[in-house]
């Protein structure tokens, strides 16, 4: 039995400040040929619902699924006032809104809309308690040209679309083994469309996919900085900024108001009180209004009204706090009373402001609360703050000389949002779209700058359940990236990403556009390459997935052999078993750093191919805390083996990590220590994993060295994961044992390993020790001496 010490990086760690801040990065969106695609179970058995206006394409796409063998389901009575319940599909095709876009028309998305929350809450209970990975889909069709509005032959035909893109890349926060498609087409192409949309549903892979000119797209990010300053700002510019008396808004209105002496007129739908009265607003005012409206709770007054006065009161005080300290700094910064929802007050409001130059819509609303809890009219207000009052703002403005038009869009569209916030990521990602049309119809720069969340400023209600989902900006960071934008004049959408946080989920992963250029990839990638085909999935619970190991992409499989064979080294299915526990350790605790693996024991038959000459397992992975610890049991299964391989992965802070001495294994050591009666010829080429050679150091001690396994030597695919664990370590060990090196105990079978504690990331050389007669290994930094694993002898359990 053989027991393993070392070093992981940290299991869902930001690399994060104090305050969860990092810098962020700067990207673009761009076409890109869509990969290769990863199958899903045929339509032959699905429950589908088509959701859409009664029409002849409608009908011929229902008619095509029937004939590929699906039952389609009648989603008429979900939609109604009475949401009457019945039958729950197990896919949702939306049409979405098909008529063509008319930016004069007042809540042209409404009905369409609340339509497909309707079909969602029916299915919600269903679907949210759905671990099935793969059974439950949900696939939107816009019509933007088939390049999503990227391609610049694209239509662009109805950009309203972008609410339910937004919508699906949310979903699956609410619905974890919900799998979203976004289906992109040219109007013109509707004659194809109930082909495309069966095929789609056929395939896996990325949520987003455009189809046109006979090929298959989808949208890429890529690194880029922003252009030169080619715009100038002065006392002669006014600005409108559609709300910006609080948050980010107000600090912008500031920097700009104080570095170029422009007029900026922040709005809000409220009015305010009379300059003479403001003086009086003062702290000690605002605690007494508190008082004043709980109060009332003893006279019947419900809490939610006596909450809603008193955050009025709090945006009032601080309005007005903000307006007295620009007065006071000689700041031109002027406040309006608009609702932008209002089309005619936004155009009255235009109308009064002749030296009009630049503008900015940053007015929101979020209301996050899970679906269930979420009323038509709370998704109508999100919806209507961003969507209905860019139409109302740009109407207005589109025959002006404007010098910039930017839009204050959101992550939460791009990359989807939060828990409980469909609504407001399908908001934001419309405006995106919207943008897109936008700079068609002007020549003025329409800009859209998809954020991600301040510091402790702006919308977010929860800042620390934020940091959950991704890094947050700096202020001044977000501040300065916002200048740099508007004097560059920049056009298009631009979103600013920071690292991934722990909430990243199987289903988020495989639609993910995972490139390179993204910050926080190496910690991040390297787990969506291992996760394999997800079939079942729990959060923070289970996960069931089949990984495969292939000699054609995996050359560590011929660098190793069984009998002659090539075979799985022991290293890479334990870096597998590591990779695949970090989807579920729980998002809410700290950063996690793997300490230990208990109990390792592989058979040699599970790591040869099958058949086909691929190696096929059965990966399950089972978390839970015990004893104040996150552990997680491993088992992997071929259907070839009558035997699996199994480990338990205990969990810990990164600074125990970091420590000098392993953790005591836990394992208990049961039965008598015996050898296999028939021993597997093992054998190592070096391509892959160096060889290390052996020698004596003094009277009882042997020693090597050895470098760390290139990702690239392991894996022959054009982006090869790092490595969690000292791979070519602990191969050399596994090497030694079965080559019998005098004075050392022969392999077993199966092999097990009682104990792996991590210690640091895996050093570019490592030094190897092993007392025979203790049978501890110890493994250090060749450079440093810093610990990074230790194993114990190996032998076998009964």
């Amino acid at each position: 039995m053989t027991t393993i010490t070392e070093a992981a990086p940290a299991t869902g760690s930001r690399d994060a400040t104090a305050d969860g801040i990092q810098p962020v990065h700067r990207m673009l969106w761009h076409l890109a040929p869509a990969g290769a695609t990863v199958s899903a179970r045929p339509l032959s058995g699905r429950t589908v619902v088509v959701v859409a206006d009664e029409s002849d394409v409608a009908d011929r796409v229902r008619a095509l699924l029937r004939a590929r063998g699906a039952e389609v389901a009648d989603a008429r009575s979900w939609t109604g006032a009475g949401n009457a319940r019945g039958q729950v599909p197990d896919t949702i095709v939306d049409l979405t809104l098909r008529e063509r876009f008319a930016p004069d028309a007042r809540g042209q998305w409404r009905d369409a809309l609340l339509r497909t929350f309707a079909v969602l809450r029916h299915c919600y209970e269903s679907w949210s308690a759905e671990t099935a990975a793969g059974r439950i889909s949900y696939l939107a069709v816009t019509y933007l040209g088939g390049g999503m509005g990227y391609h610049p032959d694209d239509d662009l035909v109805q950009p309203l679309g972008g609410l339910w893109a937004g919508l699906a890349k949310t979903l699956h926060r609410e619905l974890p083994n919900c799998a979203a498609r976004i289906l992109d087409v040219p109007m013109a192409d509707t004659g194809r469309l109930p082909e495309l949309i069966a095929d789609e549903l056929g395939l896996g892979g990325l949520s987003e996919i455009g189809h046109r000119d006979g090929h298959r797209w989808t949208l890429t990010p890529e690194a880029a900085g922003p252009g030169p300053a080619t715009l100038a700002f002065d006392a002669s510019d006014t600005l409108l900024m559609s709300g910006g008396g609080r948050g980010i808004g107000m600090a912008l209105a500031r920097r700009l108001a104080a570095e170029h002496g422009m007029r900026v007129v922040v709005t809000g739908r409220s009015g305010l009180p009379a300059p003479e009265t403001w003086a009086d607003l003062t702290p000690e005012a605002l605690q007494e209004r508190r008082r004043a409206l709980w109060a009332q709770h003893r006279d019947g007054r419900p809490v939610t009204e006596i909450r809603r006065d008193i955050a009025r009161a709090e945006s009032t005080w601080d309005l007005v706090g903000n307006l007295l300290r620009a007065r006071s700094d000689g700041l031109r910064i002027d406040y309006r009373s608009c609702d932008f929802t209002d089309r005619e007050q936004v155009e009255a409001l235009v109308t009064a402001l002749p030296g009009l130059t630049a503008v900015i819509h940053n007015a929101g609303v979020d209301r996050p609360m899970r679906l269930p809890g979420k009323s038509d009219a709370d998704i109508t207000e999100v919806v209507a703050t961003k969507v209905d009052s860019f139409l109302h703002l740009f109407q207005a403005v589109r025959g002006r000389e404007l010098k910039t038009f930017c839009t204050v869009g959101s992550l939460t569209g791009r990359l989807g949002g939060m828990v409980g916030q469909f609504d407001y990521a399908a908001a934001n990602e419309c405006l995106g779209r919207l943008g897109l049309w936008a700079q068609r119809q002007v020549s003025f720069p329409v800009m859209t700058l998809a954020w991600p969340t301040w510091a402790r400023l702006g919308l977010i209600a929860n800042f620390e359940a934020s940091l959950r989902y991704m890094a947050a900006m700096g202020v001044a960071d977000g501040l300065a990236h916002w200048h740099a934008e508007m004097l560059a004049g920049t056009r298009g959408e631009v979103s600013y990403v920071g690292p991934l946080g722990q909430a990243l989920d199987p289903v988020q992963a495989v639609s993910y556009p995972m490139a390179e250029c993204l910050p926080g990839f190496p910690a991040t990638y390297p787990k969506i390459f291992h996760l394999g085909v997800p079939e079942y999935f729990r959060a923070h619970e289970r996960l069931l997935s089949v990984v495969e190991f292939d000699p054609a992409g995996t050359p560590a499989v011929g660098d190793f052999t069984i009998h002659g064979e090539p075979a799985l080294p022991v290293g890479l299915l334990l870096e597998n078993a590591v990779r695949g526990a970090e989807w579920i350790v729980p998002d809410h605790l700290p950063p996690q750093a793997l300490l230990s693996v208990e109990d390792l024991s592989v058979p040699w038959a599970l790591l040869r191919p099958g058949t086909d000459g691929r190696i096929r397992l059965r990966r399950e992975v089972r978390g839970a805390e015990t004893d104040g610890r996150w552990r997680v049991d491993v088992t992997f299964h071929a259907d070839s083996a009558d035997t699996g391989a199994r480990m338990r992965l205990v969990f810990g802070s990164p600074d125990e990590a970091a420590g000098t001495e392993p953790l005591p294994s836990t394992a208990r050591h049961t039965g008598e220590a015996t050898l296999f009666t028939e021993a597997p010829v093992l054998g190592w080429r070096g391509l892959a994993v160096p060889l290390a050679a052996w020698r004596q150091e003094g009277a009882h001690q042997l020693v090597t060295e050895v470098g760390s396994c290139h990702p690239g030597d392991l894996w022959a695919v054009p982006q090869p994961p790092a490595c969690a664990i000292p791979i070519a370590a602990i191969e050399n060990i596994v090497r030694a044992v079965s080559e019998r090196i005098p004075g050392l105990p022969s392999t077993p079978d199966p092999l097990t390993v009682h104990g792996i504690s991590m210690r640091g990331p895996v050093p570019e050389r490592t030094r190897i020790t092993v007392d025979p007669a203790l049978g501890v290994w110890r493994v250090t930094d060749a450079a440093t001496g810093a610990p990074v694993a230790v194993l114990h002898r190996p032998c076998h359990s009964n």
